[in-house]
């Protein structure tokens, strides 16, 4: 933004001339400066008052997520059908259309050649949503659920990990957090797929499934209950529809994302069953 730059100097101009304008355009400078930090926090507001357009958004998010996911799934040096077959289902999941599913594929397919620009590609996705935390996370959070779309992270993928999360401004504790997280939430929703067809429906409970709820939480058995309704609350928080549209988030990538708030209900529940939370 320049307009606080450019009214201050010509106020300061109009009082004092040349003194004035340049300490006019001074005090602009740090006034446009906290305008940008206030709309970057406000994510699609933000994206709006700049002029940008939602469906040009929504085509970069869905453009990024499967140009990085072929670049994750080529750095253990070979494409496997299994990661084929998670690209595929996940555009049916986000119900694309045509257009739109030939294009997803396009992105996966320059995702795995050797020359693409990781960096700048990062770079350009952050800027293109104003540096939206919530936003980048959320992405980070799509990311690795499709990285351990077979439960194993290999080396090399966890690398590109760790490359995208620096150049989204996050560090490698808080992607191995959320690796960790994400790995629970795989075995605890497979062990509920198993436990209903081997139950008719009814859920077991071991030891296992109780300490992947608490990690799918991001809490652990020595937290208080107080601490455990928090951290279930602010997840809740960052996954709620009306949070993630305003967020400027493409619809098709919501609805990915009230999933895993679905597993994050089911997890505080089997948590809140065991210690018997009000």
């Amino acid at each position: 933004m320049i307009w606080g730059k450019v009214i201050g100097a010509l106020a300061g101009f109009a009082f004092m001339k040349w003194p004035g304008a340049i300490l006019g355009a001074l005090v602009g400078h740090w006034f446009d400066r906290g305008m940008a930090q206030d709309f970057s926090k406000r994510g699609a507001w933000g994206r709006f008052l700049y002029g940008a357009e939602k469906a040009a958004g929504d085509a970069n998010f869905i453009y990024t997520l499967f140009a990085v996911m072929g670049h994750v799934a080529k750095a253990k040096g070979r494409v496997t059908e299994r990661d084929i077959a998670q690209a595929q289902y996940l555009m049916q999941q986000l119900k694309l259309d045509t257009d739109a599913t030939k294009e997803a594929q396009d992105a996966f397919r320059e995702g795995k050649e050797a020359t693409f620009p990781l960096q700048q590609v990062m770079k350009d996705f952050s800027a293109s949503f104003y540096g939206n935390r919530d936003v980048l996370q959320l992405f980070m959070e799509q990311l690795i659920g499709l990285a351990l779309n077979d439960g194993v992270l290999d080396k090399t993928e966890h690398e590109v990990l760790v490359d995208v999360a620096k150049a989204l401004g996050f560090t490698r504790f808080q992607l191995d957090q959320w690796l960790m997280m994400e790995k629970a939430a795989f075995r605890f929703h497979q062990q509920r797929q198993r436990s209903h067809a081997g139950s008719g429906g009814r859920q077991s409970s071991t030891k296992n499934d109780l300490a992947d709820a608490y990690q799918i939480l991001g809490v652990t058995e020595k937290n208080s209950n107080a601490e455990i309704k928090k951290a279930y609350r602010k997840l809740m928080a960052r996954h709620h529809p009306d949070k993630l549209a305003s967020q400027g988030l493409p619809e098709e990538v919501m609805k990915q994302a009230q999933q895993k708030a679905r597993d994050i209900q089911a997890a505080y529940e089997q948590v809140k069953e065991h210690r018997d939370i009000r």
